[in-house]
């Protein structure tokens, strides 16, 4: 029989038990899955997936499993992982990835104290080398942030409702000397507990990506989508170190095929009185309608950023309220009343436009989701050209769950936001 051969060893009156004349092995040859892993990580805003995320943090592991066996869900059920530095010990847990099943993923917060190499102590006592003590590379402290990935989309239809279309603009990028770029993208599954479905790496001049079927999206499933700017070091290394970036969002299938054109997503964080805020960054151009759906909330906030074109004018959606919507524009030091602006009416902001406005008198109980076809579309032209990089943040009755806004450009687009209370969970996905 081969290596791998199962060994017996009974004992009368005691029933039987089994040992694995095998060993523990970090991952090797498989391109794009390090043996072992340890690098900075930077989110794009404070706010992911409806939880609270730190701006910096450290992510550490490795992948294993028995010699010569790139997969084996016994073994990880199986085994535990633990990380030992500095004095430090701390449990890694099994990353929970359908594409990379024989991960063991940490991340905590940042600490200038924990840059070094961890030892990585592997436990399974069915493996003849257990416990296996595998080290990762530590940490340049003077990497520095790859550039956050900007302008990200999504679109689909009928025809690619489970396979929908990611879009993103490529950062400008000089990786360090011994170090290169590639983007990442994962789709987590929102609804399972967090499952990576798919896992793709890609050249860094890729900015668009068509979701395989293999991830087997379900059309009205909720899924997160994380990518990933990386820096890292050349093809090859087996114990792999650097910095990443990484931008989310979160969609459902099936509502992506409802418009056309793509749906921009943007970054959610929270201010300084708790309230989410959802920032944009693309380019808009004069005289071109844009739709911007916030999520539900009695009312909304616009503002533009601190450079590019004011507000030209506003359309509001007709909901069944009626009653109209209470408009009130910026003027310099407070928000004055402007107009009671019914539904489905232009309102024009003057050659010179408005830099914010607010809107009161949105029902919160409508519940606003991307399937209910009553969503809340804010229409919005520019006064000209230019970047907008503006926010919108929800005025709420009482402190709600983070929540994720989408806004949607394109010719006659219709503009929709995914109003979904979120539950606290950590995300961590492997280098």
């Amino acid at each position: 029989m081969s290596a791998k051969m199962i060994l017996f060893a009974s004992i009368m009156g005691l029933g039987s038990s089994v040992a694995l004349a095998d060993t523990i092995v970090q991952n090797t040859g498989t391109p794009g899955f390090p043996g072992t892993f340890n690098f900075i990580g930077y989110n794009s805003s404070s706010v992911a997936f409806g939880q609270s995320v730190p701006s910096q943090f450290l992510e550490f592991g490795g992948r294993f499993h028995p010699n010569g066996a790139d997969a084996n869900a016994t073994f990880v059920a199986g085994t535990t992982v633990t990380a030992t530095q500095n004095g430090v010990t701390m449990n890694v847990p099994s990353g929970n990835s359908i594409p990379d099943p024989n991960l063991f993923d940490a991340r905590i917060a940042y600490n200038s104290n924990l840059l070094g190499s961890w030892q990585l102590t592997v436990n399974n006592p069915n493996y003849t080398n257990s416990p296996a003590t595998f080290a990762t590379r530590p940490i340049d402290a003077s990497i520095g942030a790859p550039a956050f990935i900007t302008g990200i989309a999504i679109s689909g239809s009928s025809a690619s409702v489970t396979t929908p279309t990611i879009s993103w603009t490529a950062p400008a990028f000089t990786p360090p000397a011994g170090y290169t770029q590639s983007t990442r993208v994962f789709i987590v599954d929102l609804d399972n507990n967090r499952q990576t479905v798919a896992r793709i790496d890609l050249a860094s001049n890729v900015t668009s990506l068509d979701i395989p079927a293999s991830a087997n999206l379900s059309p009205t499933g909720h899924y997160g989508v994380v990518i990933r700017d990386d820096y890292r070091l050349t093809a090859g290394a087996n114990a792999q170190t650097g910095a990443s970036s990484q931008s989310f969002f979160d969609f459902r299938p099936n509502a992506t095929q409802q418009f056309n054109g793509p749906v921009y997503v943007p970054v959610s964080s929270a201010s300084a009185v708790g309230d989410t805020v959802y920032s944009f960054h693309i380019d808009v151009v004069h005289g071109q309608s844009y739709n911007l759906d916030p999520a539900a909330a009695l009312g909304y906030i616009f503002s533009i950023g601190e450079t590019g074109p004011n507000f030209a004018s506003v359309k509001l959606p007709e909901l069944g309220l009626g009653h109209p919507y209470g408009l009130y524009v910026w003027n310099g030091s407070q928000y004055v009343f402007a107009a009671d602006l019914f539904a489905n009416t232009l309102f024009d902001f003057g050659p010179l436009g408005v830099s914010r406005f607010k809107v009161l008198g949105i029902d919160e109980s409508l519940g606003l989701d991307p399937n209910n076809a009553t969503a809340f579309v804010t229409q919005v032209t520019f006064t000209g050209d230019g970047a907008f990089t503006g926010t919108m943040t929800a005025i709420a009755a009482v402190p709600e769950p983070s929540t994720w806004a989408m806004m949607i450009l394109g010719f006659g687009g219709v503009g929709f936001m995914a109003y979904r209370r979120r539950r606290r969970q950590d995300l961590a996905l492997a280098a």
